[in-house]
């Protein structure tokens, strides 16, 4: 059973502004999925938190949705870039 807030507040993701940014691209925040607010009888339950490559502005970006555009992604868990697999292979 999920658990809902009862009263509305301004989103603490987005700072009530409904959207994130990631680069040049402005998404729907995660959080409050746009609404600016988060609780209330209109909370959607929670669920797993996408990938950001999932959300709809991203799949019809046309960008690389690993690295998003970067060509460099984050190796490993010591913070070092390297090429993005998908569209550094891509370009050869």
């Amino acid at each position: 059973m999920a658990v809902r807030v009862s009263d509305e507040i301004e989103c603490p993701e987005c700072g009530g502004t409904g959207e994130e940014r990631l680069g040049s691209l402005r998404l729907l925040c995660a959080l409050c999925q746009g609404r600016k607010q988060v609780g209330g009888n209109t909370e959607p339950p929670d669920d797993e938190p996408r990938a950001v490559w999932e959300h709809p502005a991203v799949r019809s970006s046309g960008l690389c949705p690993h690295c998003l555009g970067a060509g460099v992604v984050v190796a490993g868990g010591n913070y070092a870039e390297a090429p993005c697999p998908v569209c550094s292979v891509r370009d050869r």
